[in-house]
């Protein structure tokens, strides 16, 4: 019946067979109010977990991890979640929008951390988000802060109205220094953010946005788009449900992150806090972020910039994303 839920590969060894070290499982978890699901892969069980806060909202993550984790999954034990109403976890049976607020998937992901810890047999985590994701893993790193060795904010948001506006000046500008006439009438015609019309300004601005790299730097990134396709944990109705999940996610979450911005509601966390940037990332401005760090108050803090990236580090500079993981990971585990 995989057909009808997916199925994640096992860790074969030199004879085929499974490894005894290693975990992939791929299972829908009663989550909140509503199943949920959760991947959790790794070649040993007993290194370090590694918990994956999507961004979007409502994009999962879970799509890419035979494309992106396979070396990290040798250091790493990693945990993608699909979030309610995002990926796999979207049914429109079930969906209720007044469960689609930030509070509640914090307390969600309270239940995830409890999960995967009883399901591995330890104590604490790392969290990294991504993204809309790094909103929520500060959230996280706030409210469960014994349960976490550290926080680590992959292209980290401050706030989302901060990120659109930042963002979109420099589209304008940068449309008008190439003469591109088309992409300066659009997004004069979606208006500054929070756009004339939310959802269709910010299509039109992300269009945009990847076309002059602020997403991906010096790829295409069309290998990201496809990868949906392959992957063998998204069944042909979850790839078809994936775009319904971030309609659903963005038309729900959007206000409330408007008027949510990092400064004012997370001054301070209890756990170590590592920022990994990329240099020409125009969708989470990374100028943002630094100075949202320097006046964070946090046990240890570091700011890691990657020069040949923009929003993708994982997957723009791959070999130096897992130097720096495993020089976090050995950091955690002083």
């Amino acid at each position: 019946m995989s057909w009808l839920t997916g199925k994640t590969p096992p860790f074969l060894n030199h004879v085929g067979e499974e490894e005894r070290e290693s975990v992939a499982e791929l299972k829908a978890v009663p989550i909140g109010d509503v199943d949920q699901w959760i991947l959790i892969r790794g070649e040993k069980r007993t290194n370090p977990a590694l918990l994956f806060v999507h961004g979007g909202p409502g994009q999962s993550h879970m799509y890419l991890s035979h494309l992106l984790d396979t070396e990290l999954e040798k250091h790493f034990t990693i945990i993608h979640w699909d979030q309610r109403g995002a990926g796999k976890s979207f049914r429109a049976g079930k969906r209720d929008p007044s469960k689609m607020n930030l509070e509640q998937l914090v307390q969600d992901a309270g239940e995830v951390i409890t999960y995967v810890k009883r399901r591995l047999g330890i104590e604490r985590l790392f969290v990294l988000g991504h993204s809309f994701g790094t909103i929520l893993g500060m959230l996280i790193a706030q409210r469960y802060p014994r349960h976490i060795r550290a926080y680590i904010g992959l292209c980290q948001a401050v706030g989302l109205l901060d990120c659109l506006t930042g963002s979109y000046r420099y589209l304008l500008e940068e449309a008008a220094k190439r003469g591109d006439e088309k992409a300066v009438r659009e997004l004069r015609s979606i208006g500054e953010p929070p756009f004339r019309h939310f959802t269709k300004g910010l299509w039109k601005y992300s269009v945009i946005l990847q076309k002059y790299g602020g997403k991906v730097h010096g790829k295409k990134g069309w290998e990201i788009f496809r990868a949906i396709w392959s992957a063998p944990e998204y069944t042909v109705f979850d790839k078809l449900r994936y775009v319904r999940g971030v309609t659903f996610s963005v038309k729900h979450l959007h206000r409330q992150l408007l008027t949510h911005h990092l400064e004012k509601v997370v001054p301070r966390v209890e756990v170590p806090v590592y920022f990994l940037l990329g240099a020409y990332d125009q969708a989470t401005p990374s100028d943002q972020a630094a100075r949202y760090l320097e006046k964070l108050d946090a046990p240890a803090k570091k700011l890691i910039v990657f020069e040949q990236s923009a929003h993708m580090p994982h997957y723009e500079e791959p070999e130096r994303f897992l130097q720096e993981m495993i020089l976090l990971r050995d950091a955690g585990n002083l």
